[in-house]
């Protein structure tokens, strides 16, 4: 972690700095600006894969240190928010803000209106909000998502899979007592991890990956003490960029 180039950014840069890296031109004085280093870093993109992880931020990925994303990740954008859950996060991304369409603006159609593709696979109830008509796949599980993720990452100019297994899993096994959500949250980073190594063998040249981190639907008690405590009190979302 220690070569790792780390960025401070505000959340809601990340739509005009997507619809940059795709050559699109944002709508100025509608969002924020881009990530004007991010840009420089990475230009001539032919398509963008995102993946959203809930219960992921800067804590997880030093703490639990993931492999893949460890091993190969370039560069860490530290996402400043007044809400770093997981629906605050979908709507500043697609928003721009906490707006709802703000003097029109919607990432994935402005995507589309520019000529290009988009695709978000994840949870239906999620998608009705959020995919503004735009294609979208309902998924589940994090296994059928990863699954259609194959067929959507070189297809279009962004795809987005969204993994949340956390939720419908933390309940469950706290029903049945069998984990504690500390484990719980390691087991999927590192599964999701193993997954999008796989996606990322499969991309093609000229291919962004980012994998951005949220505090999951809602704030958890968890059960680390001490400095590790503070420590992941104090964790912020993270998006961290591997091109391909």
């Amino acid at each position: 972690m220690s070569e790792l180039q780390t960025i401070k950014a505000y959340l809601n840069q990340l739509p005009a700095t997507l619809l940059k890296l795709l050559d699109i031109e944002p709508p100025h004085g509608t969002i924020p600006e881009p990530v004007q280093h991010i840009l420089e870093l990475y230009q001539d993109i032919e398509r963008i894969s995102i993946n959203l992880i809930d219960n992921f931020g800067l804590f997880e990925i030093t703490y639990l240190k993931p492999q893949f994303m460890i091993t190969n990740s370039e560069v860490m954008l530290l996402l400043s928010t007044k809400n770093p859950y997981t629906l605050g996060v979908l709507h500043q991304i697609i928003y721009g803000g906490f707006n709802i369409e703000p003097n029109g603006f919607h990432l994935l159609k402005a995507i589309n209106n520019a000529g290009k593709t988009s695709c978000f696979i994840g949870r239906k109830k999620d998608l009705d909000r959020y995919d503004g008509g735009t294609k979208s796949i309902p998924k589940d599980t994090d296994m059928s998502t990863w699954v259609e993720s194959a067929k959507a990452i070189n297809t279009h100019h962004l795809s987005w899979m969204h993994y949340l297994d956390f939720e419908n899993l933390h309940k469950q096994q706290q029903k049945l007592k069998q984990r504690t959500p500390e484990d719980l949250i390691e087991k999927l980073i590192n599964r999701t991890d193993k997954w999008i190594l796989g996606n990322y063998k499969q991309l093609r040249p000229n291919s962004l990956m980012i994998i951005i981190g949220d505090h999951g639907r809602v704030k958890l008690n968890l059960e680390y003490s001490g400095k590790i405590a503070q420590w992941r009190e104090a964790s912020v979302p993270i998006a961290i960029l591997i091109r391909k």
